[in-house]
């Protein structure tokens, strides 16, 4: 018993995956996940470099949405997405004791915010922005329309999107940052100026491995190898526009730019691109001149 034992505990872990925890709670319709393997970031050089403890951009924004302090005890993240409902799945230990003390309700410090029951459930905040805990190691932050939607689901037993999970499963186990689409589209505002595209695409997968730099790795699969070739044509043109529209305090980009390297095998197009974490840090620094922005 004890070698069969030591055998499962010393399996290698092969590729990423969805928190079980978390999976149960993906709504039904969800086209999208961004997954954020914060347990595992916590453990490169990028974590101090992005989020250091003052100052955390995304996560301190989320925390004074949610209360919720991602830097702190917090395991991984799942924005789901594409689906009537976006919401946030987090995977924690939101107080002392963790699961063994799932009868503790958590406390958060936001301001205005108010106690909604619903099913024997608290949801916290307000309407338009709440949290609710379905136990000591599991919330999930959202409008309270979505939250109430999660719980009825729950009653329900609706089905988990399998084919997301799936796409997650596909993934390396060092993916610290994660997308997956089973219903990819360009975003409403565009890229590079380019609002759509002549083509329709299965799926799209991106993953960053933050072990030593940033290792970016992106795939998109047509309905055709003539889709994929439109979106090849289309992805270069977007670059070679970045290009002529880059000014002399944007020259960082440069470097992201000239990392990318673009492939088409089949139905498939990919991107990879190997970048120091000085060079992200400085190409996000440009793409703030751009007027983007980051949440």
């Amino acid at each position: 018993m004890a070698p069969f034992f030591l055998a499962a505990c010393n399996r290698e872990i092969t590729h990423q995956r969805v928190d079980p925890a978390l999976a149960p709670l993906i709504p039904h319709d969800t086209t999208t996940l961004i997954g954020v393997r914060i347990d595992n970031l916590r453990k490169t050089p990028a974590w101090d470099k992005f989020f250091p403890a003052q100052g955390t951009g995304a996560l301190d924004s989320l925390k004074k949405q949610t209360g919720i302090d991602l830097s702190v005890g917090a395991h991984e993240a799942i924005l789901c997405s594409g689906g009537k409902h976006r919401v946030t799945l987090i995977r924690g230990k939101f107080v002392d004791g963790g699961i063994t003390n799932a009868g503790l309700e958590p406390e958060l410090k936001l301001e205005g915010a108010q106690k909604l029951p619903y099913k024997g459930f608290s949801l916290i905040g307000r309407e338009e922005q709440a949290v609710t805990f379905f136990n000591s190691s599991v919330a999930v932050a959202g409008r309270a329309a979505a939250l109430r939607s999660i719980i009825d689901s729950r009653e329900l037993k609706n089905t988990i999107p399998q084919a997301l999970l799936q796409l997650v499963e596909t993934l390396p186990p060092e993916s610290h940052l994660y997308v997956v689409s089973t219903s990819p589209t360009i975003p409403e505002a565009g890229i590079g100026g380019l609002r759509s595209l002549p083509l329709s695409l299965k799926s799209a997968k991106a993953y960053l491995d933050l072990r030593t730099g940033a290792a970016l790795h992106a795939e998109a699969e047509g309905s055709s190898d003539a889709d994929a070739k439109k979106l090849l044509d289309g992805l270069r043109g977007i670059i070679g526009l970045l290009r002529m529209t880059l000014k002399g305090e944007q020259k960082d980009l440069l470097a992201v730019l000239d990392a990318m390297q673009l492939t088409q095998e089949a139905a498939t197009v990919k991107l990879d691109a190997n970048l120091s974490l000085d060079a992200v840090q400085n190409g996000l620094k440009s793409l703030d001149m751009f007027g983007t922005g980051r949440a």
